[in-house]
């Protein structure tokens, strides 16, 4: 004898898939970042993760990737616009992307700037984070 679960005797798997898990750990790691908690950060990355960002600056740490940045920006805030995901070579890609503002270095004001950011996911860990963003033009427009 089967036994109905519910009035249409559907049965509701509560799973969390490991796409849903992925989404999490990118949002964790931009709220770790976002508040300057990098231990807190560097724990949801693999200790060989590299990092690319646009000019093809590459980083193999989170400290030497906050200190370029750092050199660079005042402040930053990113606002995620969108977050996608599907499977890849080598884990689960995230995709988040939206708009950036803050200050340069010097103080020059930046706000609607572009960024796009991708995450491979493996074993619940950021194995590679690749970044490109409009930055680069919006200085050099700013300073023409």
């Amino acid at each position: 004898m089967v036994s109905k679960l519910g009035e249409g005797g559907i049965v509701i798997g509560a799973a969390r898939s490991g796409r849903a898990d992925a989404i999490d750990l990118v949002r964790a790691w931009f709220d770790a970042m976002t508040a300057k908690d990098l231990p807190a950060a560097r724990a949801m990355m693999s200790p060989a993760t590299l990092i690319v960002v646009s000019g093809g600056h590459r980083f193999t740490s989170l400290d030497e990737f906050a200190r370029f940045a750092a050199a660079r920006y005042s402040t930053m805030v990113k606002q995620t616009e969108a977050i996608e995901v599907c499977e890849a070579a080598g884990g689960i890609a995230v995709y988040a992307r939206g708009r950036l503002s803050g200050s340069f270095a010097d103080g020059r004001a930046f706000d609607g700037v572009r960024w796009c950011d991708r995450f491979l996911v493996d074993a619940g860990r950021i194995v590679d984070l690749q970044t490109w963003s409009d930055i680069a033009e919006y200085s050099n427009e700013r300073l023409s």
